[in-house]
């Protein structure tokens, strides 16, 4: 194992680590704001993770790439059994969160905004919504696994 590899090793680390810390923290400190039913805070916060999520692809992208780098720099397999399914959950990361937190983010701070200062019942039916719940709770448990993958590389 040489120094590119150490570099990129370190970087795609870095890298996952920030676009993680910014996909986790924002949307469950989301959740724990939306059950105070403030519309208020809710509509800030969701604001604050909307900008948040700006910026966290390039993170996921960059590390990926920097992973990629990594895996080629220290003559890994790319087709090992644990990296294949790393792929897979990737993926599968990238889908939930597109198709069912982030439209809920954007659906939870419209509720909020034209809430006012009340909350509404259609900001309550957005806060209780058991699918965005479900799919929050499937992501952190992505994030889990996809951890354990890279750490104990089982099969490797």
């Amino acid at each position: 194992m040489d120094s590119p590899f150490i570099v990129f090793k370190f970087l795609h680390i870095a890298a996952m680590f920030t676009a993680v810390a910014g996909t986790v923290f924002p949307e469950v400190f989301l959740h724990f704001v939306a059950n105070t039913r403030d519309p208020r805070a809710i509509a800030t916060t969701a604001h604050v993770a909307e900008r948040i999520g700006m910026v966290v692809p390039v993170f996921f992208i960059g590390g990926a790439i920097l992973g990629l780098l990594a895996a080629w720099a220290g003559a890994m397999d790319f087709t090992a059994p644990w990296l294949i399914a790393t792929y897979v959950l990737f993926v599968t990361a990238i889908v939930v969160g597109t198709l069912f937190t982030d439209p809920w983010v954007k659906r939870l701070r419209g509720a909020a905004v034209a809430s006012g200062d009340a909350p509404s019942l259609e900001l309550s039916a957005v806060i209780d919504e058991s699918r965005a719940k479900l799919a929050s709770a499937f992501l952190m448990l992505l994030t889990l696994v996809i951890i354990a993958l890279m750490v104990f590389k089982p099969g490797a």
